[in-house]
């Protein structure tokens, strides 16, 4: 058996006496780190007959020691130790820099996300496919519910449910232990696969289908608690409270209350958000770690999404901005080359964003319902765009002048910069760079390498040779002794500019 690795789920296994229902914390298990004297405390669950786990991800090297504290006899006192080992796992996904977001590790997580939200409910071999499918893609976040959806476009029933029913309502306290794991694996599979699981807790999309969206807000937390006990062990979850969280009727103090018991149960504090539909969710909440921003026409133009960042002073995920597809919604039939372009002005503003496509399947569902093999044009630029964003040298892309720069440029002044042209189309360019307030201030004598990145071709292609700042002025720096920059034909330009030399 092979040792526990930082920040993989380490499962402890319990024989108890009896079932306990699962609106009840069956057990929690208290580790210690050894050289720290670091304490963890973790939740247990109930796993079918008498079958009890609890799973913690260490943070930590080295040897760990656990106790179980339980209001049942026979899951008390058990105790044990373990040596947990550096492995390969960069940790969870945390805010980073304000705006953008790190592994625990330090590694700079640039997500470019894609959505499939009944995907947990397909057969085989759609299952699998849409996973080997978003990956090959380049994707490296995926949202899907943990509830079945209901209403248009869904052409499968799921059998499996997540609780059994008690004089024919849905019992939380008797949770499905097979619907759980078929969940746990689902995670597993998309971790497998170097992909961020977005997890969309609760259901706006039931349409009186299943009655799920029917629990009241204690049983909300009952299932919240099991969820978190099941799931928060594995390193690459989000919680999301909801996708269109406004089409409930709930009030907003009920999704404040439910949120911030979500931080408070969670752990390993993973990220959390909230999505709307018309409404925009108070995202100034403390529980909330990032903006998850529904909004059709926020980015077909510049300028509008940074506005989200300097609202709420978090980074922005435009999780829905519309889909590629073929339906006559007015949300569903972006051609590729928009999306596209939506996807790059989101980038320069600062903020990332997510796809999904609405083509109509075989079955006649949509990809973003039920998942399965991509048909779009998009997915394979969206899968350049995250390699551009993972081969910068800085921590992310940030507005450098909000208050008036034609050009948009992003990035950390005097150091790399990202320019999207957009559908202005030049034949040319000559060297200018907006003056970052705040930021390092441009010199005189500071040196850049200039890279020409066709977005929709897919190509990065170095200019060969280097500029040099010849007039600083107030709100913008040029190089006035070289020649302009020959551009490709075609609307679909970024530049990516690198100082050099210092």
């Amino acid at each position: 058996m092979s040792s526990p690795e930082l920040y993989r789920p380490i499962e402890l296994t319990f024989d108890g006496a009896a079932v306990i229902p699962a609106d009840r914390t069956p057990l929690t298990v208290r580790l210690r780190h050894a050289a720290s004297q670091a304490e963890r405390v973790v939740p247990g669950f109930w796993d079918g007959g008498t079958t009890y786990r609890a799973r913690f991800a260490a943070d930590l090297e080295g040897e760990w020691t656990w106790q179980t504290d339980s209001a049942d006899p026979s899951l008390a006192g058990r105790s044990g130790a373990f040596a947990v080992e550096r492995g390969d796992d960069r940790g969870p996904v945390r805010v980073a820099h304000r705006f953008h977001f790190a592994h625990a590790d330090g590694t700079p997580f640039r997500p470019v996300g894609a959505t499939a939200y009944n995907w947990l409910h397909q057969d085989e071999p759609l299952f699998t496919q849409t996973v080997d499918a978003i990956a090959a893609a380049g994707f490296n976040k995926f949202r899907f519910m943990v509830f079945p959806q209901g209403g248009g476009y869904v052409e499968h029933v799921p059998a499996l449910m997540p609780f059994e029913k008690t004089d024919g309502r849905w019992d939380v306290s008797r949770p499905v232990p097979a619907f759980f794991q078929r969940l746990e694996r689902a995670v597993e599979m998309l971790g497998e696969h170097g992909i961020q699981a977005d997890v969309l807790i609760y259901n706006a999309y039931d349409r009186g289908q299943f009655g799920l969206n029917e629990l009241t807000e204690s049983e909300d937390a009952a299932y919240l608690r099991y969820l978190v006990a099941r799931l928060a062990a594995y390193p690459h979850v989000w919680w999301s409270l909801c996708n269109e969280f406004d089409q409930l009727e709930r009030p907003d103090d009920r999704w404040d209350r439910t949120g911030a018991l979500l931080a408070e149960i969670d752990p390993y504090d993973h990220l959390r958000s909230i999505h709307n539909w018309i409404e925009l969710y108070d995202n100034n909440q403390p529980w909330v770690t990032h903006a998850s921003i529904q909004n059709g026409s926020v980015t077909t133009d510049f300028g509008r999404a940074n506005l989200y960042r300097d609202v709420w002073g978090k980074p922005v995920v435009l999780d829905e901005i519309k889909y590629e597809g073929d339906i006559p919604e007015r949300w569903g039939h972006l051609d590729a080359e928009q999306l596209v372009h939506q996807f790059w002005v989101s980038t320069a503003a600062g903020c990332y964003a997510s796809h999904g496509e609405s083509f109509v399947t075989p079955s006649g569902s949509l990809h973003m319902v039920e998942g399965g093999p991509l048909r779009g044009d998009a997915p394979a630029r969206l899968g350049f765009l995250r390699e551009v964003l993972d081969g910068l040298d800085i921590a992310g892309l940030d507005p450098i002048d909000k208050w008036d720069d034609p050009a948009y440029v992003a990035g950390i002044p005097r150091r790399q910069y990202v320019q999207y042209l957009g559908r202005s189309a030049p034949t040319s360019w000559p060297f200018r760079l907006p003056i970052g307030v705040p930021g390092e201030r441009l010199q005189e004598g500071d040196r850049f390498e200039v890279d020409v990145i066709d977005t929709w071709n897919m190509t990065v292609t170095p200019v060969g040779r280097r500029f040099t700042l010849t007039e600083v002025q107030r709100n913008d720096a040029y190089d006035r002794a070289s020649a302009p920059i020959d551009l490709p034909e075609g609307a679909s330009i970024a530049l990516r500019i690198t100082r050099v030399g210092g």
